[in-house]
């Protein structure tokens, strides 16, 4: 009887647990929550635009009602569209469970990417279960806004799967490929575009550097621009170009750098078990002087600012694979091991491996299910779009100004259907360069609700601008992770119940809605 499995058993095995585990952890979160994590109102409202524009792509949105264009790359809207209307499903519903599909689906596309780039099974599949338990490698992807961002992770891995056996191999075919799945990438998200195109340009450096290579590239440039034309050119015509520059504009973070100097951004929840085995691949790499993937993790902090982290993944992921696999394991197994057989202590040390990052991730996951529209502020939403005139404006205070992962913002004017003063989701399309300076100028409204009373919000906003104020009485997240205990603000709502110049028309165990007398 055989003891030991073969390493093409084990790769089989182990890729499989990757797909599956990483599935589960990737819809675990929303199932959790009963509702779309964090963020997705804007992109609930784009659907139903495009919906009732009968599919054809609205020149501006009805979200907030602030003017902002219908800008943004709308694959994610049509697959969202499309799929409610095949499943019968209410928008909110599409936002909460298609990105969680797409995250799932990115795994085993990471997979083909890893094996194009370490070249055999068993490491591919053993950075795949890395990456598929990895906390940032799907926690902004499973998020309402994932509708976008999911998909376009997908495309832009397929995508550089083809690019890099275009540059191993040479094979004609794989332009019409690459081509089509950077299409994708590009339709899907602002950051997808930035991601895919730096990381052909990289892989071309690392990878081929020969003049063959680069021509072929360039026709793969082409055809994206000529697949993506039908978008980009209807939106240039009615906007002209500076709308898309505008976005652009708003991806940088000169900080993002840090993140890489400290490994801080595998967002690991116990022991950072991931970032250190992928120190130690870094070091095994540079010893050997294998730069791609320790460049490659470079990279992207030094090109694509903010969203770095969701692409520093990729490589972070091969290499704790290689830390794991040609570092630890050989210092662990016999001398002369059976090299295609797994050994008994490898075996251990993968067992150790998947309990310890399931118990972790399933932790993550529960955390970043508290990241949600709580009942009391959906249900005083709806009550506003019944009980309040449809130009009325309002001041939404919540005391976070962690303004990505403040849910009762982002989704207060696709519930109520009324506008917010403060909300900036959408914004990045027409504020541009001042997109960041327009964002810290929202923090002074919300540091009233916790330090002050409403005088202090007379201070920075004028009362001539809106008419009502909306107070969510209890924070319960802040920076997408739950607080212990909540922080409450009574002393705010208290000058606000006993102010000569307000009426509350509107109050819960979570809520309190005034209305200016």
């Amino acid at each position: 009887m055989r003891k030991n499995i073969t390493r093409d058993e084990w790769a089989t095995l182990v890729l499989l647990l990757a797909i599956g585990l990483g599935a589960f952890v990737r819809f675990n979160p929303t199932m959790l929550a009963g509702y779309a994590i964090n963020d997705g109102g804007m992109f609930t409202v784009l659907i139903e635009d495009l919906i009732s524009n009968k599919y054809r792509l609205p020149s501006f949105t009805s979200y907030n009602d602030v003017g902002i264009p219908f800008a943004y790359p709308p694959l994610g809207f049509y697959l969202g569209g499309f799929a409610g209307s095949l499943f019968g499903f209410e928008t909110v519903e599409t936002v909460r469970w298609l990105p969680a599909f797409f995250a799932s689906l990115s795994i085993p596309a990471f997979y083909l990417l890893a094996l194009r780039l370490l070249g055999d099974r068993y490491r591919a599949s053993l950075s795949a279960l890395i990456y598929s338990f990895m906390p940032r490698a799907f926690s902004w992807l499973v998020m309402g806004g994932g509708l976008t961002r999911a998909p376009g992770q997908f495309f832009m891995l397929l995508a550089l799967v083809f690019i890099v056996r275009l540059y191993q191999e040479g094979r004609r075919n794989d332009i019409l490929f690459s081509s089509m799945f950077a299409g994708f990438a590009v339709l899907s998200h602002p950051a997808s575009a930035v991601q895919t195109l730096t990381s052909a340009l990289f892989l071309w450096l690392t990878i081929s550097r020969t003049r063959d290579a680069f021509i072929r590239s360039v026709f793969v440039g082409i055809l994206v621009v000529v697949f993506t034309l039908p978008w980009w050119l209807s939106v240039v015509q009615v906007h002209g170009v500076d709308v898309l520059l505008n976005a652009a504009r708003t991806g940088g973070k000169s900080t993002a750098v840090f993140n890489l100097l400290f490994f801080t951004f595998s967002d690991e929840l116990y022991a950072t078990l991931i970032a250190v085995l992928g120190l130690i691949g870094l070091a095994y790499c540079l010893l050997r002087r294998d730069i791609l993937l320790p460049l490659w993790l470079a990279f992207p902090f030094v090109v694509a600012g903010r969203g770095a982290a969701n692409l520093a993944v990729v490589p972070l992921a091969m290499l704790a694979a290689l830390g794991l696999t040609e570092v630890i394991l050989k210092v662990l197994k016999p001398a002369q091991p059976t090299v295609a057989e797994v050994t008994p202590t490898e075996r251990n040390v993968f067992l150790y491996l998947i309990l310890y990052l399931i118990f972790s991730t399933v932790q993550f996951s529960a955390q970043l299910s508290s990241a949600t529209l709580y009942s009391p502020d959906e249900q005083a939403m709806r009550w506003i779009r019944q009980n309040t005139p449809e130009d009325s404006q309002f001041v939404v205070l919540t005391g976070t100004t962690s303004v990505s992962c403040d849910s009762v913002l982002e989704w207060f004017p696709a519930i109520s259907g009324r506008k917010s003063l403060f909300t900036v989701q959408g914004t990045e399309w027409t504020k541009g360069a001042e997109f960041n300076d327009y964002v810290r100028s929202t923090y002074a409204v919300q540091e009233c609700l916790s330090k002050s009373d409403i005088a202090c919000l007379d201070g920075v906003v004028d009362r001539a601008d809106y008419e009502y104020i909306y107070v969510s009485k209890l924070l319960r997240v802040n920076n997408c992770s739950p607080l212990a205990p909540q922080m409450e603000f009574p002393y705010f709502v208290e000058s606000l119940r006993s102010s000569a110049g307000f009426e509350v028309v509107y109050e819960s165990n979570g809520v309190l809605i005034s209305r200016q007398k």
